[in-house]
């Protein structure tokens, strides 16, 4: 059959690089559409044959379960394949995206891993398209410290290489705004001493120095399936540095993350997509408990926005 059209669908580009380079790795003859909103997806559709759409839920303009309504209320896209990549995993959100027509399912944070499992079933089940053999192994080349696979003891925090997931835009630019001011810039990430060592990297000094008071707790969920409690030391439009206790298995750097603040007094919550941009031990040993992470954010959604706004307008 002709090649795969796939649409992409995320306000955020760095989940939108993340599935890129992965479909990409899985069906290398496959043609990538993207979309920054529901909006423009609907537009894309309208103005040649997609095959096969992977959507966020929150977005600007119309949310993917709009995106998905409309599919399946248009002649063309009535059976297309639809996997709805979300950070909404909620009972009621899930039954909603069935109701409408899902066809498959996946929560933020998600690893390469299960994102290609379902990714193959799907494209099979709907389309009779095997995958690419070196798919095969879902963590080749310089991908795998990008999606949060763990690394080998004494490895060196990966450096990005050029491409889809490379370069300095990844690591500090997945949001167009400007990082959040610091009294002194974080040591850098591609040192790996920084990670876990405490002693051997210079200690980072941001915003929020040691002993400040708490500016609240936010829960966060890592793409290896861990999850933290976050007691959050300072907080802007663009990242959190929060510390947090150490119980299970590190993420690693540019891991996926996603947090859950919220504003006690209303209720509101700001659920927010983002990555480690850095880790750094508050005790000078390598088995430290106490973790002080800076995570960014990679959201454009308005009212999530608004909602930290309220938050950080509170607690600053």
């Amino acid at each position: 059959m002709a090649a795969l059209n796939i649409l992409i669908a995320d306000d955020a580009a760095f989940i939108r690089d993340l599935v890129k380079k992965a479909v990409r790795d899985t069906y290398p003859g496959c043609q990538l559409h993207e979309a920054t909103d529901g909006s423009k997806a609907i537009a894309v559709m309208k103005s040649r044959p997609i095959d096969l759409v992977l959507c966020d839920w929150e977005m600007p303009e119309a949310s993917g379960l709009e995106v998905l309504e409309w599919m399946r209320s248009d002649d063309r896209y009535q059976k297309t394949p639809f996997m709805m990549i979300t950070s909404r995993g909620e009972r009621d959100h899930v039954v909603k995206a069935v109701q409408s027509g899902v066809s498959e399912y996946i929560g933020k944070p998600f690893t390469r891993d299960n994102f290609v499992g379902k990714l193959t079933k799907l494209v099979w089940k709907h389309l009779k398209v095997k995958p690419d053999q070196k798919a095969a192994n879902p963590f080749g080349s310089d991908a795998a410290s990008v999606l949060g696979a763990k690394q080998a003891p004494g490895a060196e925090a990966a450096k990005p290489k050029g491409g889809d997931l490379g370069g300095a835009s990844v690591l500090m630019g997945a949001s167009s705004a400007a990082p959040a001011k610091q009294d002194s810039a974080p040591p850098p990430a591609s040192d790996s001493a920084s990670l876990l060592t405490g002693g051997a990297a210079p200690a980072a000094k941001p915003a929020a120095k040691s002993g400040a008071r708490s500016r609240g707790i936010a829960n966060v969920r890592f793409g290896h399936g861990e999850t933290a409690k976050l007691v959050i030391k300072d907080i802007s439009l663009q990242e959190l540095i929060g510390v947090f206790r150490r119980e299970g298995q590190l993420p690693a750097l540019l891991d996926q993350a996603v947090l859950d603040i919220v504003d006690q007094d209303s209720g509101d919550v700001a659920r927010i997509n983002g990555y480690v941009r850095m880790m750094q031990a508050q005790e000078p040993h390598p088995d430290a408990s106490t973790i002080q992470i800076i995570i960014r954010y990679v959201d454009d959604d308005p009212e999530k926005l608004a909602t930290l706004s309220r938050f950080i307008a509170k607690v600053r």
